[in-house]
């Protein structure tokens, strides 16, 4: 089951600190962009007459060694203990119980505190009922290990509390798939955060923005800012359109296959071509987030655009053989962006398609016969799509 909006988190962190800081609050959840959001009001938050300790806890180490910043797997290994021994490990407690060193009041905010966590959350829970009152504790974590009884039964109780805080990623898509990326929730909230910096933009330019930009808040905020320079507020007093903000957009940091396959089968060429530049400029991204191997973009690539010219040529065939357009998507097992798929259907006859993939198998044979760069064969592959240059056939080659 997904977590909350995120949004709806911050609202509540808000209705949460208008009643005051509790004892102790925990910020947890992939998002970091909203992390740090929360963490900021909850820093802005602190009595002014309290002492105020900061702690980055990313060089705590887990116990059995090891140690990052994300927490580190460890079944059974001792070392969270309370009591004497318990505090005498966590001396950054010892404030919290007896108020700060200049102050009557204390608060320790912890960041990146995943490992000190592990090995610091059952000494917490012991100490927390002798806090001082007006003191408390703030702890951020991308994420919480909850396999012992002592930390599991103190987020547990924190929850029912409401000082609990998880923010999840925004999903790009919508739950039901067959819907428009547009209803979103990527797109969405990009299309309210614009309105609250005085530039707003309708969901179709919010969402071109996330595809030149990418997925990333602080970079989708950080264009925003410099599209809100370039159209001073009652300058345009409808929202933005697509249209209003070419050669608007400053940053397009990443590209992916997926839309450098969209953009041939849009037949647009410039697009096309930026896509290739920024994939071997930036490089390419997997779905976990991190960066892929340089030597499996061509691969991929290649892969993906034959994979979509030869479902859109299938389809195409069975238009031409008399199918209703509105029921090929579903006979070809296309159930996401329908619309967009047939556009590409409508726009590509079956030479164009056929030649395609020719131009996709010569780039692919291309990669393993010579010792040419990745990016100069896609950009053959784009010339022999764009521009009708001459696909040679394996007899034309000096093999």
């Amino acid at each position: 089951m997904a977590g909350p909006h995120p949004e709806d988190e911050l609202t509540r962190l808000g209705k949460l600190l208008d009643r005051g800081l509790p004892p102790l609050v925990i910020v947890t959840g992939a998002s970091d962009w909203f992390r740090t959001e929360a963490m900021e009001r909850l820093l802005a938050a602190v009595p002014k007459a309290a002492e105020l300790r900061l702690l980055d806890a990313v060089d705590v180490r887990a116990p059995g060694g090891g140690g990052d910043e994300e927490g580190d797997e460890d079944d059974g290994v001792p070392g969270e203990t309370d009591g004497a021994e318990g505090i005498a490990a966590c001396p950054e407690l010892l404030d919290l119980c007896s108020g700060g060193l200049f102050a009557r009041t204390a608060f320790l905010v912890i960041r990146r505190g995943a490992n000190w966590w592990v090995r610091h959350a059952a000494t917490l829970a012991a100490q927390l009922p002798h806090f001082a009152k007006g003191s408390g504790l703030v702890l951020e974590a991308k994420k919480l290990d909850k396999r012992k009884k002592a930390a599991a039964a103190l987020v547990k109780g924190l929850a029912d509390k409401g000082s609990l805080f998880e923010f999840r990623d925004l999903y790009d898509m919508p739950y039901d798939r067959s819907r428009s990326p547009l209803e979103g929730e990527l797109a969405r909230w990009v299309v309210a955060r614009a309105a609250r910096l005085g530039v707003p933009l309708t969901p179709a330019a919010a969402w071109l923005l996330v595809v030149q930009v990418g997925k990333a808040l602080p970079e989708l905020v950080a264009e925003l800012e410099r599209l809100r320079d370039q159209f001073p507020a009652g300058s345009k007093p409808a929202p933005l359109e697509p249209s209003d903000l070419r050669g608007k957009i400053t940053c397009s940091f990443e590209s992916t296959p997926f839309e450098l396959a969209e953009a041939v089968l849009a037949q647009d060429k410039r697009r096309a071509l930026r896509s290739v530049r920024a994939m071997f400029d930036h490089g390419v991204r997997k779905r976990d987030g991190g960066a892929m191997d340089p030597g499996g973009r061509l691969p991929f690539t290649t892969s993906w655009l034959y994979q979509s010219l030869a479902t859109v040529y299938e389809a195409r065939q069975l238009v031409d053989s008399g199918m209703s357009l509105r029921d090929v998507p579903g006979r070809v097992g296309v159930r996401q962006f329908v619309d967009r798929f047939v556009e590409q259907v409508q726009r590509n006859d079956v030479q164009r398609l056929q030649r395609g993939l020719l131009a996709v198998h010569h780039c692919q044979r291309m990669s393993r016969l010579t010792s040419e760069e990745p990016e100069v064969l896609l950009e053959r592959f784009l010339a022999q799509w764009f521009d009708g240059a001459p696909i040679p056939t394996a007899a034309d080659l000096d093999l």
